[in-house]
């Protein structure tokens, strides 16, 4: 007797409420799932950026080091021209003095 078109009606709304409370929880574990996946890449993309931030630092210090070995070498060179052209002037030097002595 009481159970008309009213009972049915309240039924209907209850089942939508709880079909879009479901829907909700869905969208929210969804919504949480993607959040965390996009985490997880913005966290891999940082991690790769330090790693190549660390590899350009390397391959700078790397660089560095080899010229500095270039510009040492070339010190080491000079300094040894150097170094016989003054022992070949004392030697023509000495020559020379010789040569005034003898003569």
């Amino acid at each position: 007797m009481a159970r008309g078109s009213g009972f049915r009606t309240a039924v209907k709304v209850v089942k939508a409420i709880d079909r879009a409370q479901k829907q909700e929880t869905r969208d929210a574990e969804r919504h949480r799932k993607q959040a965390e996946r996009d985490e997880a890449r913005r966290q891999r993309e940082y991690e790769q950026m330090l790693r190549q931030q660390e590899k350009e630092q390397l391959a700078r210090e790397k660089a560095k080091v080899v010229a500095d070995k270039v510009k040492f070498k070339k010190e080491i060179e000079r300094a040894k021209d150097s170094y016989e052209k003054r022992c070949l002037e004392r030697k023509n030097i000495r020559n020379e003095f010789v040569n005034q002595e003898l003569r």
